[in-house]
């Protein structure tokens, strides 16, 4: 991923906290011979009266008490593995799946972490989080691609993911360490309930913490202008897209969220849009170009004052690709033949400006 959230988002994640507890503590109980506490016993008011809790707790015992103790052992230790949070994203601490649970246990506890996670929307929790994250993200975009932009607090929300699945991992459900806001297309069309921590063949893999420190950079300076086909004035570079980072998380990143093909056909679409739009800039402001150093200026000019450094809407693919278009004119097999077509470019834009209407 390209950016991160604040982990003081996930300061306020004491939903979570009070149902692990509880949970955690009824698991103890029985293995002592002794009830479940009571749903309300020493529970956080906000939650006390919850009635969708109580009853999805109450089922869960009911479930959990008619398990012997090595299989409630098993929920204990799926428990605390899938809260274990950031290591089971490290690709090799265990983290056991709700299928390996005992079948009657499955639908009692997600129901019970599925009635948690609604609580973080009606407490308003989602919303505080939300303004944490939007308040200090760059771009106001998803991290996950760099493309789709975050609405302001108080529009339409966008999509919470939780990352670790909740259908696989559903003791993480409302953990917010656990939750990620996304774009709609990285999480439905992508995403949707991949498990990031494990391969289609059940292998372990490493992923990035969306709270964490690590992130991807994206660069296209192996791309090779004019060869990637296309007729006309505007022949696409054939692209090669690279991503720099820890290379099994961004592996995991690529295939989840099939990041390489979307940001090719997002240069693809754009390519002559954002050509167009140098040229108009550059008859402009600095006028026609004719020589190397003339070409690279205008590109080195281009780069610093106009494009962005923050992603949004494939703001960081615009200037990693005139950053490839850049170096190759500075020297290179095609270094002459690219600087004759930026001349050619800008002196067409000037001849269209300069015609009467």
């Amino acid at each position: 991923m390209l950016n991160v959230y604040p982990i003081s988002a996930t300061v306020e994640n004491w939903v979570h906290d009070a149902i692990y507890a509880k949970v955690k503590a009824g698991l103890k109980a029985f293995d002592q011979g002794n009830t479940a506490p009571d749903w309300s016993h020493e529970m956080r008011v906000e939650l006390a009266d919850r009635e969708a809790l109580k009853t999805a707790y109450n089922a869960f015992c009911t479930a959990v008490q008619e398990l012997g103790p090595r299989q409630r052992g098993k929920i204990l230790l799926a428990l605390e593995a899938q809260n274990k949070i950031p290591d089971v994203f490290d690709g090799a601490t265990a983290c056991p799946r709700l299928d390996t649970l005992p079948a009657r246990i499955r639908k009692p506890t997600k129901a019970l972490f599925d009635a948690a996670f609604a609580m973080l929307k009606s407490l308003k929790v989602r919303d505080r989080q939300y303004e944490v994250i939007f308040a200090e993200l760059p771009g106001r975009c998803c991290p996950f691609c760099g493309i789709e932009i975050f609405e302001a607090p108080g529009l339409a929300r966008e999509d919470l993911d939780h990352y670790l699945p909740r259908t696989l991992y559903p003791f993480a459900g409302a953990n917010l360490r656990n939750l990620a806001p996304m774009g709609g297309k990285c999480n439905r069309a992508y995403k949707n309930v991949a498990d990031v921590i494990c391969d289609g063949d059940g292998h372990r893999r490493r992923c990035f913490d969306p709270y964490g420190q690590e992130r991807a950079e994206v660069s296209l300076m192996g791309s090779r202008p004019f060869e990637g086909g296309g007729a006309g004035p505007f022949p696409l570079p054939a692209w090669q897209i690279d991503f720099i980072g820890e290379a099994q998380a961004v592996a995991t990143w690529d295939q989840v969220f099939d990041i390489r093909r979307r940001y090719e056909g997002k240069v693809s679409s754009h390519f002559r849009e954002w050509m167009e739009h140098f040229a108009d800039w550059c008859q402009r402001e600095v006028g026609l170009i004719e020589t190397q150093q003339e070409v690279v200026k205008a590109l080195d000019r281009y780069i610093t004052a106009v494009l962005q450094r923050t992603h949004g809407n494939g703001e960081h693919l615009k200037r990693a690709m005139f950053e490839m278009m850049r170096q190759r004119c500075e020297g290179g097999d095609i270094s002459e033949r690219l600087v004759l077509w930026f001349s050619n470019l800008v002196r067409s834009q000037r001849r269209m400006v300069e015609e009467p209407a």
